[in-house]
């Protein structure tokens, strides 16, 4: 892909992709950073990096609330990596105000799948994953179903929300890339976001936004 002809207003902010687990964060964002020119971070593999010791280590070593609070700490570390495009964890928006911290002090944008994709992509794709191990058919559509529907809450605060339900193959995966960082561009958006970062958590200032097939 060629590089993105960016706005420097752009690049004064970090950009925080949000979403499920297996909603393709670390590839948008990788697509996002080679377009913009700019360093990409994936919180998972820099928790890794910095701990020492694998995500799944972690959980069974020292328990889930263990890693939410690393969690919290590098991203505080990364608060202030301005243009950087920062790729999070699933459940990183839901603890510690962490979904606020991003909202105030960079750009936030939420790749959005129904449970039954999810779950589809998660198969398709296994990784270890401490949440889901044990997990599959049925049982894993409903794990989706009921921590997706509380995850949302959060999620849906983010500046944009994209449905990236038509995402079907890498051609599909650049045009996204290219759609997501003309609209961070755009002077409405730009102001609403400002707006959105003044009013009450989760009002609807934007609409879900799609890109053109």
């Amino acid at each position: 892909m060629q590089p993105f002809e960016a706005n420097c207003s752009l690049l004064h902010r970090p950009i925080f992709l949000v979403g499920y687990m297996g909603a393709g964060k670390s590839t948008m964002g990788r697509k996002l950073a080679r377009l913009l020119e700019a360093d990409f971070i994936d919180t998972d593999i820099y928790i890794e990096n910095r701990f020492r010791k694998k995500i799944a280590e972690i959980f069974q070593e020292e328990g889930e609330e263990v890693f939410r609070k690393r969690e919290k700490m590098v991203l505080d570390e990364l608060t202030g990596y301005a243009g950087a495009v920062i790729s999070t964890g699933g459940g990183l928006p839901c603890y510690h105000g962490n979904m606020e911290t991003m909202l105030s002090c960079g750009t936030t944008i939420y790749l959005r799948y129904t449970a039954e994709e999810l779950a589809r992509r998660l198969l398709a794709a296994p990784r270890n994953r401490p949440l889901l191990r044990g997990l599959e058919g049925d049982a894993l559509l409903q794990y989706i179903s009921d921590t997706l529907a509380s995850r949302e809450a959060f999620y849906l605060q983010a500046h944009l929300v994209v449905s990236c339900m038509q995402v079907c193959c890498q051609e599909d995966e650049n045009e996204l890339a290219h759609y997501i960082l003309t609209l961070l561009q755009d002077p409405l958006f730009l102001s609403q976001c400002a707006q959105r970062n003044e009013s009450a958590p989760g009002e609807e200032l934007l609409e879900e936004g799609f890109w053109p097939k």
